[in-house]
């Protein structure tokens, strides 16, 4: 499929592409917070952040709360 028809796709269902990996990286972080035993850090760079910073910063602002007391609370 070529990156147009992908948009255009995307974009009849009020879509975008980044929005979609926003989503499937926080499904899977909050997965791997759940059900592993991995580091904060190896679970930012597993999902596909270069920084665990940037991981911390995303987290957050999906879930109001840090990587850390999601795990926590769960």
């Amino acid at each position: 499929m070529s990156t147009r028809t992908l948009k255009r796709r995307l974009a009849e269902k009020e879509l975008t592409f980044r929005n979609q990996v926003q989503l499937i990286q926080q499904k899977s972080a909050q997965d791997l917070l759940t059900n592993s035993s991995l580091s904060v850090a190896e679970i930012a760079f597993q999902t596909g952040f270069s920084e665990q910073s940037a991981f911390n910063r995303a987290f957050k602002r999906w879930t109001k709360l840090s990587p850390l007391e999601y795990r926590k609370s769960k």
